[in-house]
């Protein structure tokens, strides 16, 4: 499996440099170094699998709350760590730590009806003042939240899964081992994507300018995952619908 110290090494093996790399370094102003290459790599590299994780791999997620704001805010919502059931060793991850696209919403133990504001909108028209009661519908309402209607007249504990974001490759200064897509294309596409945002850190070194080209070998990996998805979540309106890479980049 790909490790944070495997992925780490490859970046560097790509850029040709050592492990001692100062490419990737910042400084504060001063002539001293604010932050080390291997920061600034780990950084490039989380983002490369929460970015992975938004485009071309589906990460199930289930998180809980319990309120009678009719509002659930996504970033408030406990993440169930152990949702995805794996016979996994010690510090492995393939479970989210955060959900970003919500799919099915339950309260209590009815599952809510999806719907969009505009049908809750036409037929009434000032919905959000209506009559609290038991929620039936929901609806996205905007990139991190989603309402029920009607509102809840008492406390109700909400379930929502949905589309998920694994956990960063260190966390607590212990490393996980992410085993949700094979290891060649872990180490190719997540390696390739640290190194290609080192190169366009340092375009004024022409020897490593030239390596952005990187930033290919991540797309294709991304676009061969995303065209193995369920075609479900491919719909016009579903969480990947559109290809990660699109016009021709």
């Amino acid at each position: 499996m790909a490790t944070a110290e495997t992925l780490y090494k490859e970046t560097l093996r790509l850029l040709n440099e050592s492990l001692d790399s100062s490419l990737g370094e910042l400084g504060d102003g001063s002539g001293l170094i604010d932050i080390d290459t291997d920061v600034t790599i780990n950084d490039y590299l989380n983002e490369a699998i929460a970015e992975t994780c938004r485009t071309c791999i589906y990460v199930p997620a289930k998180g809980a709350i319990t309120q009678t704001n009719p509002i659930i805010n996504l970033h408030s919502l406990t993440i169930n760590s152990t949702y995805v059931e794996t016979p996994l060793a010690p510090n492995e991850s393939n479970d989210a730590t955060s959900l970003w696209f919500p799919l099915t919403v339950v309260a209590g133990t009815t599952s809510l009806v999806h719907c969009s504001e505009p049908t809750l909108r036409a037929y009434s028209p000032s919905f959000e003042a209506d009559a609290t009661g038991t929620p039936k519908y929901w609806y996205r309402n905007g990139q991190n939240s989603i309402r029920v209607y009607p509102a809840p007249s008492a406390s109700t504990a909400f379930t929502v899964y949905g589309c998920g974001i694994i956990a960063d490759l260190i966390v607590n200064n212990a490393s996980i081992n992410v085993t949700i897509i094979p290891d060649d294309l872990q180490i190719k596409m997540w390696s390739a994507y640290a190194a290609y945002k080192i190169a366009l850190k340092n375009t004024d070194d022409p020897s490593v300018a030239q390596r952005a080209l990187w930033g290919n070998w991540y797309n294709e990996a991304r676009m061969r995952l995303w065209a193995g998805l369920d075609h479900f979540l491919k719909t016009p309106g579903s969480p990947y619908a559109i290809p990660p890479v699109t016009g021709g980049q």
